[in-house]
């Protein structure tokens, strides 16, 4: 059975939801992922995410995306679900109400990736780099040599 999907909440209430596939690659790069906002990036938003916890991070508690459902602490990948470490920079918490974090492929490269972000103008596009400084479009990704990182 598929990890069901979750929702993460800033401290200042602000929700936003976490894929199934965006679940279970956190947990395949360590259980730990920070989202923020830093200088250019694809399209100039500057969204990024990062292994490594950045300045000003806040945690984010982690909560069925259905709190109806009777998917408690038993529920299949509870215990996963409890590993898994997600924040967000204080400039970028505000902007993520209503947000959906992705992981998939997205212009030819596995990435993470916010699909739907209400509160950041224009369309999204930003990925998990893994060195470098932002470079736009040419920022690296974890997957530009599109080895397929679900495949590892």
């Amino acid at each position: 059975m598929k990890t069901p999907p979750v929702s993460a909440v800033t401290p200042s209430g602000a929700r936003f939801l976490l894929t199934a596939d965006a679940l279970e690659m956190i947990q395949v790069f360590g259980g730990t992922l920070h989202c923020y906002r830093g200088a250019g990036g694809c399209r100039k938003q500057g969204l990024y995410f990062s292994r490594t916890r950045p300045k000003k991070a806040l945690d984010c508690r982690l909560l069925p995306a259905d709190p109806d459902s009777d998917q408690g602490s038993a529920a299949p990948g509870a215990r996963e679900r409890q590993e898994i470490a997600v924040s967000v920079s204080a400039d970028l918490a505000s902007a993520l109400d209503g947000a959906v974090l992705d992981f998939g492929n997205y212009n030819g490269v596995q990435r993470f990736v916010w699909t739907t972000l209400p509160g950041v103008k224009g369309p999204s596009c930003t990925c998990l780099r893994s060195v470098g400084p932002p470079a736009g479009k040419r920022s690296p990704c974890l997957d530009d040599r599109r080895i397929g990182l679900t495949d590892l």
